[in-house]
């Protein structure tokens, strides 16, 4: 746990997310600094996730702009 969130990929990010959500929700964890910890870690983990969509989604749309103004021309 707690890579370096810069390294990990996409993928990754919503497996480590989806692994600290189980053990929150299981209630596995005692440690109440493991659990902030988890929180943070998971918090970051989001954001990273979020911004990857966003560069993704831009790339998306610039892709369309360029094959609707191929088309036009």
């Amino acid at each position: 746990m707690n890579e370096n969130i810069k390294e990990i990929n996409f993928e990754k990010s919503l497996s480590e997310l989806d692994r600290i959500i189980n053990e929150m929700e299981q209630g596995s964890i005692d440690d109440l600094d493991k659990l902030i910890n988890n929180y943070e870690y998971g918090s970051k983990l989001i954001e990273k996730c979020n911004k990857i969509l966003k560069e993704a989604e831009l790339k998306v749309q610039k892709i369309t702009q360029n094959i609707e103004k191929e088309t036009r021309d």
